[in-house]
C-alpha cells in the first residue's frame, strides 16, 4: 500500500497536469503502475547518488520512468473518455 501512495505522489510531481485524475484513480491497472513507478523512481534516485555513476543503468531507469509515465497518461485518458464520453 505504501508503494502505491508513493508512486501516486511521485507521478503527481512528474505529471502536474494530471494531479486531479491521479488523486481520484482507483483502477487496479493504474494502482499497479503507481507501485511500479515508485520502485523505478526510487531505484533511479539511488543510482543517481552512486559514485561513480553507472550511466547505462541511469539511462535505462530514466527510460523506464518515462515509459511508466506515458502508460499512466494513456490509462488516465482512457478512463476519462469512459467516464465523460
Amino acid at each position: 500500500m505504501r508503494l502505491m501512495h508513493l508512486g501516486r505522489a511521485r507521478l503527481g510531481m512528474a505529471l502536474p497536469r494530471y494531479r486531479p485524475q491521479l488523486r481520484q484513480a482507483r483502477d487496479p491497472s493504474l494502482l499497479d503502475l503507481f507501485e511500479a513507478y515508485a520502485l523505478a523512481a526510487s531505484t533511479l534516485d539511488e543510482l543517481l547518488q552512486e559514485y561513480p555513476a553507472r550511466i547505462e543503468l541511469v539511462t535505462e531507469y530514466r527510460q523506464v520512468c518515462a515509459d511508466l509515465q506515458a502508460e499512466v497518461v494513456v490509462l488516465l485518458t482512457l478512463t476519462d473518455e469512459r467516464l465523460f464520453p
